[in-house]
């Protein structure tokens, strides 16, 4: 009695310790992924900093100054979105398009204003989610109308209908 225990207690600790090691290696994946996701941020900071900030000073507006609490505002949150995501193993996918959106609008601002306009990107990416979503709600047939478009549902109903048009009386003889 006591072997069947024991190796049933055996197979609970395999199990934890596989277990364990799939935690230790999602939690090594998500510290090296993060680090490259905080080094981009760094790098892109840095160029912005030095190009934009120090050698382009005069061309900093106060619009410009706020752009540069946007623009660590955004990079803090989907940066520690995605490391959170990576910890538990989850999706960061939106995480990381508003992070590169982020990064390449920081790009581009370094050399022009003009590059505030990729952040249209992401009001328009919103308005055609939610514009897709209306246009499957409105133009998605109901159950109904694929059902008489079903070439079986048809048949069907003309059987019916021509049960109906017959007499419904029985004619007796005497």
């Amino acid at each position: 009695p006591f072997g069947e225990l024991d190796c049933s207690v055996a197979q609970a600790h395999i199990g934890l310790d596989m277990a364990g090691q799939a935690e230790k290696k999602q939690a090594k994946k998500a510290e090296s992924f993060s680090q490259y996701y905080l080094f981009a941020i760094i790098g892109v900071n840095a160029l912005y900093f030095i190009c934009r900030v120090m050698l382009q000073w005069s061309s900093m507006g106060k619009w410009n100054l706020l752009g540069i609490l946007l623009f660590s505002g955004v990079s803090s949150f989907t940066y520690n979105g995605i490391k959170a995501s990576l910890e538990v193993g989850a999706d960061f996918e939106m995480y990381l398009d508003l992070f590169l959106v982020n990064l390449a609008t920081q790009f581009l601002v370094v050399f022009s204003d003009y590059g505030w306009l990729l952040y249209l990107v992401v009001p328009g990416y919103g308005i055609f989610k939610i514009g897709k979503l209306l246009a499957d709600y409105v133009f998605t047939p109901t159950d109904s109308e694929l059902a008489e478009q079903d070439p079986e549902y048809k048949k069907k109903m003309e059987k019916k209908q021509a049960k109906q048009e017959r007499q419904k009386f029985k004619v007796m003889k005497h």
